[in-house]
């Protein structure tokens, strides 16, 4: 009977010891786990970027532009998303986290779009580009 309770104090401690001591040791500037840069709407040439966040949101929700700039949408959740337009006005497509989607808008118009893998209502992510 001892033998067991110094087996389980011994077992606990040796997790205890573990999960204390765990670090990082990357020397990667953008976190630990990797030397991956986030992904980035800066060299895009856009005009706008919105941003899927990891609380199934697009941040901003709207943004206005001109005819012919462009719209960026970042995802570095972690969790994957979609740039889908509600009315076939333009198209976006998959929105991996760790990626960009950029698209150029011609028209004047107004422009709703959502995630398809996160729809309303359950999920808010949902938003309207306003091209003047």
């Amino acid at each position: 009977m001892l033998s067991r309770w110094l087996s389980l104090v011994s077992g606990v401690a040796g997790t205890l010891l573990l999960v204390s001591c765990g670090g990082s040791t990357s020397t990667s500037p953008y976190g630990g786990g990797g030397g991956t840069p986030p992904a980035s709407c800066a060299s895009s040439g856009a005009s706008a970027t919105i941003t899927a966040t990891g609380s199934f949101t697009f941040s901003p929700s709207t943004a206005t532009i001109m005819a012919g700039q462009k719209v960026c949408w970042v995802n570095n959740s972690g969790i994957s998303h979609t740039v889908t337009s509600d009315n076939g006005g333009f198209t976006g497509g998959s929105l991996p986290s760790g990626s960009i989607v950029v698209v150029t808008f011609p028209t004047a118009g107004s422009y709703p779009f959502h995630c398809s893998l996160h729809p309303p209502p359950t999920y808010n992510m949902m938003g309207t580009i306003t091209v003047q």
